[in-house]
């Protein structure tokens, strides 16, 4: 007999039937773009009825969208969370490279992974040239949250950075990191994995560059607050 819409093993067969199209479809698209892989193509993989596409999702592009929200969303938890972890711990002595040197791992950590990095950069590349999404969805999604986040951590750390110096300084911190890993990812003879302890030095390297800046900025910052508070006239 047909299970019940309610019954629980019909709703534990319609989320694993969703988990399994977003899982393919992620691979698919990664592999070959959005335009190129038919919905055909993904429930055959996927081994479920073509209707499921529309049923969960509402149609490719639906679907689409969700991979890179479910994907987006499991970065962003991984890059807040860390930072949360950090300042939150009570025994832990926060500093401002302690803080940059949390989230560079939490940034690069899945892409150390041969098979997450190379599908989440391949997926990100394939929108970048043939853009599917909302200009908006990358900012909402993961680039905002994240970026409050650390934002407040080096607050903490580093007060006295003005908040849109302190933003100018977050993203020449990703930008470093995505630079490093884009690298890291390009085809290589005879496809070498990453080389973790090189990894490893240019993370050192960004974490001391970005937290030498960041000081910077917050000593010409009081430097400067405290030439307008001088009484006129004082030496």
């Amino acid at each position: 007999m047909r299970a019940a819409p309610d019954h629980p093993a019909h709703v534990e067969s319609s989320t694993a039937t969703r988990e399994r199209i977003l899982c393919v479809a992620e691979r698919l698209f990664a592999e070959a773009g959005f335009v190129s892989v038919s919905v055909r193509r993904i429930t055959a993989d996927a081994g479920c009825n073509i209707a499921a596409v529309n049923y969960h999702f509402g149609g490719k592009l639906g679907l689409y969208r969700e991979v890179f929200r479910r994907r987006l969303a499991i970065m962003r938890e991984r890059r807040i969370g860390a930072v949360q972890r950090l300042t939150e711990d009570p025994d832990t002595e926060l500093s401002v490279e302690r803080v940059l040197r949390t989230f560079a791992e939490a940034f690069i950590e899945p892409f150390v992974a041969e098979s997450e990095g190379r599908l989440v950069l391949k997926l990100i590349t394939r929108e970048l040239v043939e853009a599917q999404l909302p200009p908006e969805l990358f900012w909402s999604e993961m680039a905002e949250p994240v970026r409050r986040t650390l934002a407040a951590a080096l607050a903490r750390v580093v007060p006295g950075v003005e908040p849109r110096s302190m933003e100018l300084c977050i993203q020449s911190l990703v930008a470093q990191l995505v630079h490093v890993m884009t690298i890291q990812r390009m085809p290589r003879s005879g496809a070498a994995p990453v080389d973790v302890p090189l990894l490893e030095e240019v993370t050192d390297h960004i974490v001391r560059f970005t937290a030498a800046g960041i000081r910077g900025i917050a000593d010409q910052s009081r430097s400067q607050n405290h030439k307008t508070s001088r009484p006129e006239g004082a030496p």
